[in-house]
């Protein structure tokens, strides 16, 4: 087999299955799985993004809470301290 007949019959028929492998459908089918999967990962972290924002948001409010409690406590301790 000379070279001339290996690269007249070989790159038509590495061209081939290449085009075999690459048109597949089911490659197809595992992208669409995996764009489903990588859909449903996004979504449940959104999720959790704004169930956390929600606590910390609750976090923030008691804290602003106790704050404005221990600030009213003081300034009476100081009012009576005063008398």
């Amino acid at each position: 087999m000379t070279m001339h007949d290996a690269i007249t019959i070989g790159i038509p028929v590495f061209a081939i299955l290449l085009g075999i492998l690459f048109n597949r459908n089911d490659v197809r089918r595992l992208e669409d799985k995996m764009d489903a999967k990588f859909e449903k990962v996004h979504s449940e972290i959104r999720e959790l993004r704004s169930e956390m924002n929600a606590r910390f948001n609750a976090v923030d409010a008691e804290l602003r809470y106790f704050h404005g409690v221990t600030g009213k406590l003081d300034g009476r301790i100081q009012a009576i301290e005063g008398r």
